[in-house]
């Protein structure tokens, strides 16, 4: 069971059990460490999605070395993260995929979960991974990546779906959560889309104030049937509607690290700001110096 620290509050967390538990009674003042770490393992793709904010795409060939993931994975088990969540690029393309994520749940206590987009997953990958990570998310960016969904709810991980709210996109949204619930997801995060990557041209993709309405109404329908997250900066969005996110009710600098394949530091996949590291025990000064400050205990 692995314990940490931070301005919201006491988190507890124990990867075997999937228990979990958040107490704000005691808290930092400033974050001193993140909860997990985004590592983007690839920055190939079979699809070119005009909108993909890590510019993936069949033309990129980038892999990160087995032997060097698995001494970043150490380094955050050292440092007390709870977690490592695997991306890309889509990571099942990753040809030493299965031997990366059993070496980082045998050799390390961290949480291990993977997002993908679902077209590039196999049945004999699976059967490799199952026992050795936590959870798998499929980003539903079309109906060919839900086709994976019954495959993976047969296994004895976690399955969740990663949704995009563009303009005038709510609609999407609720078919989407509607589909996922019939074939039995019930768990679903859900960010709003972000003009960087390949998508900085497509500003006209960003919701709007009456898609965030909307998709306000839309949650509150399913909160009975399903679970709901959404991100930090959507959250403060939705405040507006009656809907609060605990603990995370605003986007919270520091909460989270992003390492790219070409082994950058970011504060979130989302965000354009990196800053390059050569070793991992660089990133703990990146975190302090450029993501957010140390801070002593209060509460």
């Amino acid at each position: 069971m692995r314990q940490i620290l931070t301005p919201k509050g006491l988190f507890i967390h124990d990867r075997c059990s999937g228990f979990c538990m958040f107490t704000p009674d005691v808290k930092t003042e400033r974050w001193i460490k993140p909860l997990y770490a985004q590592v983007a393992i690839t920055d190939y793709c079979p699809l070119k999605c005009p909108y993909c904010y890590a510019s993936a795409s069949p033309e990129n060939s980038k892999f990160y070395p087995k032997e060097k993931l698995l001494e970043l994975a150490k380094f955050f088990d050292r440092w007390g993260l709870l977690g490592v969540a695997l991306g890309g690029g889509e990571p099942f393309t990753h040809p030493d995929l299965a031997e990366i994520v059993k070496s980082i749940w045998t050799g390390t206590r961290l949480d291990l979960s993977i997002t993908t987009n679902g077209i590039c997953v196999s049945e004999s990958v699976l059967d490799m991974l199952e026992g050795y990570v936590s959870e798998i998310r499929v980003s539903a960016h079309t109906s060919e990546s839900l086709k994976v969904l019954p495959e993976l709810l047969k296994r004895k991980f976690e399955v969740g779906v990663n949704i995009l709210l563009f303009r005038k996109g709510a609609e999407k949204v609720k078919q989407i959560i509607g589909e996922c619930l019939k074939i039995g997801v019930k768990d679903f995060l859900i960010n709003s889309f972000l003009p960087i990557g390949r998508g900085v041209g497509y500003s006209h993709l960003e919701p709007e104030e009456e898609d965030y309405r909307k998709l306000a109404g839309i949650v509150k329908n399913f909160k009975r049937k399903a679970e709901i997250k959404v991100s930090g900066r959507l959250a403060e969005k939705l405040k507006a509607y009656g809907l609060s996110f605990i603990p995370f009710s605003q986007e919270e600098r520091g909460s989270i690290i992003a390492v790219t394949v070409d082994r950058k530091v970011k504060p979130t996949s989302l965000s354009s700001e990196e800053y390059p590291f050569t070793e991992p025990k660089e990133i703990p000064r990146i975190y302090r110096s450029k993501i957010c400050a140390e801070g002593g205990l209060h509460g």
